[in-house]
């Protein structure tokens, strides 16, 4: 089966940009959030010291389906991200949303290395 037949079949409701956007956009929030004078502290305290928003890079790493997993009987989407410092170009750890077949978020997952 062509890409494109494929694309058209698993992304009917939402296009595969639209949910690497969305991806992309929670990412940049919760990174936001988390560097930030009220931010999440916790969180912050995972990332290396002195780091802030501006010195990390989102770099899309992969956009897999799933037509059957042991999580999900489902067809499930996974868009992900990877995040990398700009100044050593490490890789930090990873972000991924994994959506539904109508493109629906279903679970947010963010591994910090």
């Amino acid at each position: 089966m062509e890409k494109n037949a494929i694309d058209s079949l698993i992304f009917a409701r939402k296009s595969k940009t639209e949910l690497i956007d969305e991806t992309i956009i929670s990412l940049q929030c919760l990174l936001h959030q988390t560097f930030s004078e009220k931010g999440k502290h916790e969180l912050k305290n995972e990332f290396p010291g002195n780091t802030s928003a501006h010195d990390l890079r989102i770099k899309l790493d992969n956009v897999i389906i799933y037509i059957q997993s042991m999580n999900s009987p489902e067809l499930t989407i996974e868009v992900i991200l990877d995040i990398f410092t700009n100044k050593t170009n490490f890789e930090l750890g990873t972000y991924s949303h994994i959506f539904n077949k109508d493109g629906d978020l279903i679970e947010e997952l963010l591994i910090i290395n």
